[in-house]
């Protein structure tokens, strides 16, 4: 019997563990957690390990998907699977969040992750959640994938639908597998569909508090660490804050304003994206700035820098178009 693997990466919520699960005839061996950081702002529990699915492609063939974990600090785990358990993997499927504010960012970081690996293996990009979010389209990812050197194959999916995900397996293993009859193989899968019926919902749970999504401001103190958070929009005026301190809050106000002073007085440092003031007895003070929002957090001074960057990118990335 031929055995294939296929690797599932890509950000927190981006369709991992879904994609997996809508395929695999076995329970899915995962490892999943309660959130404790940023993402609980889309999700409250979350990959820390890994995740595994078998499907059964034809009597001599079948197929073993393997998922990493999303976040960054798990990324030892993306290692040890390179590395060990998909050593031997036909591709690499990368799946993009299309309601992230600039896709294409995390694009770049997981092949730039993955460049060694993606040497003598297939990459195909699955976009998700085209649905909440149809921009960017097709099209523009064709011509930004063209402009970044990447030429390769392009899938929007259903991470919820298993005749959507079993189009990428087709890609990948189609042309070495002839005689898998794919249509069949899709209606057996039908069962494991979790994309919801059109329902109509009550007005009272439409305006039940308790089915609010997490405010960013909330999900930046979800951390253990972080003690505040202050977003800005645009023009720089603050959106929202429970910085308790007005001395940090106009402290991290200020930091926000001098980044644009900095990149002019240091152009030799490019564009520069955050700011931080630590110092040893008081908290640290960081700032993490776009074009259209900017985000200051203060943390204990333990906490590392490494996670106060991750957090801010996660929540940046899934804050455009926020009403907190």
């Amino acid at each position: 019997m031929a055995d294939y693997k296929i690797l599932f990466t890509g950000s927190v919520c981006s369709g991992k563990t879904t994609a997996i699960r809508s395929l695999s005839e076995i329970e899915t061996v995962d490892t999943d957690a309660k959130v404790s950081d940023s993402v609980i702002r889309r999700k409250q529990r979350t990959t820390i390990a890994m995740d595994y699915g078998v499907l059964e492609l034809n009597e001599n063939a079948k197929l073993h998907l393997y998922g990493t974990p999303g976040q960054e600090r798990f990324r030892f785990m993306w290692q040890l699977m390179m590395s060990d358990l998909v050593a031997d993997a036909e591709a690499l499927i990368l799946l993009v969040d299309n309601t992230r504010t600039d896709p294409f960012k995390d694009i770049r970081f997981y092949v730039d992750e993955f460049r060694d690996y993606l040497v003598k293996r297939r990459l195909v990009i699955a976009v998700t959640h085209a649905d909440v979010r149809a921009n960017p389209d097709y099209n523009y990812y064709m011509n930004q994938l063209k402009r970044m050197g990447l030429f390769t194959t392009v899938m929007f999916i259903d991470a919820r639908d298993p005749a959507d995900v079993l189009k990428l397996v087709k890609e990948v293993v189609g042309r070495r597998e002839r005689e898998v009859d794919w249509a069949a193989l899709a209606a057996k899968l039908a069962d494991n569909s979790t994309v919801p019926e059109a329902v109509a919902i009550p007005d009272q749970i439409v305006n039940n508090d308790a089915a609010k999504p997490v405010s960013l401001i909330d999900a930046a103190v979800n951390t253990r660490g972080i003690s505040g958070a202050m977003h800005l929009g645009a023009d720089r005026k603050v959106i929202s804050s429970n910085v308790g301190s007005m001395q940090s809050q106009a402290l991290l106000k200020a930091m926000v304003n001098l980044v644009s002073a900095l990149e002019q007085k240091a152009a030799f440092l490019g564009k520069i994206d955050n700011f931080m003031l630590c110092g040893e007895e008081q908290e640290t003070l960081s700032v993490f700035v776009e074009e259209e929002q900017a985000l200051g957090l203060s943390s204990d001074k333990g906490l590392s820098l490494t996670v106060v960057k991750q957090q801010a990118s996660d929540l940046l990335q899934w804050s455009r178009n926020d009403n907190d």
